[in-house]
């Protein structure tokens, strides 16, 4: 064996490399609890970066579209205002969807929520008697005595409801939501200086990475660089693609279900819509979750609409499944049905709901590169037999010199 400096070096490095990885299975609590405390501290951080990319979406849409004039204008100092008017504009959007969310869908949600608790004994006691009719009509011999007398008590099922959807004026909040306001208050500070951070980022986002490029050129070896590079780009383009196709199709889908349901007079048709567009951006499940919460606000005015409704949704869906979400979104991902099947499945058992929404977009770049891997090989390939066919052979060799 060749006990050279530099295998000296390469043995000891492998000697370490298993003392570091032995010691660290063997307390992998604490080192568990040492990288929860370290993504802790870099919480402000990492959802500064994700609101940073999903935010410089739409802010290249108002720099390339809407502000294109102010791009392209001649006149002295004019460009030097197109990045601040679409960074505020772009705020402004998504400050304006959050209040949406909070101060529209969800009291509305609340609001159904609560008046379907208070007819739940009426619906109940209306459905025993229907019950007892059809016994009566068709002389039946069933029992309904488990009907007049459940096991489960309606009312106390109905004063649960109650309570989750509603605080006890007597009880003492401050002591038995501290734990919740805590946590809650830590999480709204982190997206704040999260969301200030995205701020930053998105005003400064060329020099970011320009030196970001630099420092990666000049610190990593220049095949891992250009590796590195080529799976950003195609990461990035594929997270963006994915976004901005779920956004165009959740609001073409909202924009239709707002005039289908205004043309048809069904009620709630702008709270509606906009759960339905919302939903619509979690891929597979999204949209049955769209169509149940809609079919239950309407159907605290009328069940009969509700059913019109829930067959109107279910044709408006079919209508996007196979003519609108493929050429948006398919176009944009590239990604077989299959595929997006498991990426859903996986994610959601992984990450919950956030895991749903990353499990295509990341499904999207694998598989992206995985292509370009196979279309890499495949042209290697083809240069290697392109230079096998012109390297002569000894027989054609032999038969030119005579």
């Amino acid at each position: 064996m060749d006990l050279s400096k530099k295998n000296i070096k390469k043995i000891l490095g492998i000697i370490t490399f298993g003392i570091v990885l032995f010691t660290l299975s063997q307390n992998l609590s604490s080192v568990g609890s040492f990288f929860k405390g370290i993504l802790g501290i870099c919480a402000p951080l990492i959802i500064g970066f994700c609101l940073a990319f999903i935010l410089n979406i739409p802010m290249n849409v108002l720099e390339e579209k809407v502000f294109k004039k102010i791009k392209t204008s001649k006149k002295k100092n004019v460009n030097k205002f197109l990045r601040p008017l679409s960074l505020i504009s772009t705020v402004l959007l998504s400050l304006g969807f959050v209040v949406l969310l909070l101060f529209i869908i969800i009291p509305k949600l609340h609001d159904s929520v609560m008046l379907i608790v208070e007819k739940v004994p009426v619906y109940y006691a209306n459905f025993v008697t229907w019950v007892d009719s059809l016994v009566v009509r068709f002389g039946l011999d069933i029992s309904t005595e488990i009907l007049h007398n459940p096991k489960i008590d309606i009312n106390t099922v109905v004063n649960m409801a109650e309570k989750l959807f509603t605080f006890d004026k007597t009880s003492d909040i401050l002591s038995t939501t501290m734990g919740v306001t805590s946590s809650v208050i830590s999480g709204i500070a982190n997206f704040a200086i999260g969301f200030i951070v995205a701020i930053y980022i998105l005003a400064e986002k060329e020099r970011i990475g320009a030196f970001t490029n630099k420092l990666l050129k000049k610190t990593l070896p220049l095949k891992i660089y250009e590796h590195t590079i080529k799976i950003s780009s195609v990461t990035s383009s594929s997270f963006s693609s994915f976004i901005t196709g779920q956004v165009t199709d959740a609001f073409i889908l909202a924009i239709l279900c707002f005039i289908g349901m205004s043309i048809f007079r069904f009620p709630s048709a702008a709270v509606v819509s906009v759960i339905i567009g919302i939903t619509a951006l979690i891929p597979v499940i999204g949209p049955l979750i769209g169509e149940f919460i809609g079919c239950f606000i309407i159907f605290m005015e009328s069940p009969l609409k509700a059913l019109l409704f829930l067959i109107f949704v279910l044709i408006l869906q079919a209508i996007d499944n196979n003519f609108i979400y493929p050429k948006i979104v398919g176009k944009s991902v590239g990604l077989p049905g299959i595929i997006v099947l498991v990426a859903v499945i996986i994610g959601g058992n992984f990450g919950g709901i956030l895991g749903i929404l990353l499990g295509v977009p990341v499904a999207s770049a694998v598989y992206a590169l995985v292509i370009s891997w196979l279309n890499s090989e495949k042209e290697v390939v083809k240069v290697e037999e392109s230079v096998e066919n012109e390297i002569p052979t000894e027989t054609q060799e032999n038969e030119s010199n005579v």
